[in-house]
């Protein structure tokens, strides 16, 4: 029973990162439909919309971190510890699915 909490915690957990991930990838990647930031001719959409990806898994990554070290039960602090490597991954991932930005 506590296994099957315990993994329904991590799909919540995890979905925070994996919709906006997905979001701001495929935004990224539709540079055509979306409005373009910037003027002069610039389109800055790519470097404002990769900040966002790039800002939004440092923060779920702190607060991985954050409940990694206040967990109270070793399956808890497991849990959170795969979630923190993930988003080190989801970071790494960022960085190959951003090329327009930098």
């Amino acid at each position: 029973m506590a296994a099957n909490n315990n993994n329904n915690k991590f799909i919540f957990r995890s979905a925070f990162l994996v919709i906006p991930f997905g979001i701001l990838t495929l935004i990224l990647h539709d540079g055509q439909s979306t409005g373009s930031f910037g003027g002069g001719g610039y389109d800055l959409s790519g470097l404002i919309y990769g900040m966002i990806l790039f800002t939004a898994i440092t923060v779920w990554m702190i607060w991985m971190l954050i409940c990694y070290f206040i967990s109270k039960t070793p399956l808890d602090r497991k849990m959170y510890l795969k979630l923190l490597l993930s988003g080190i991954i989801a970071l790494i991932a960022a960085w190959f699915v951003t090329p327009r930005m930098f």
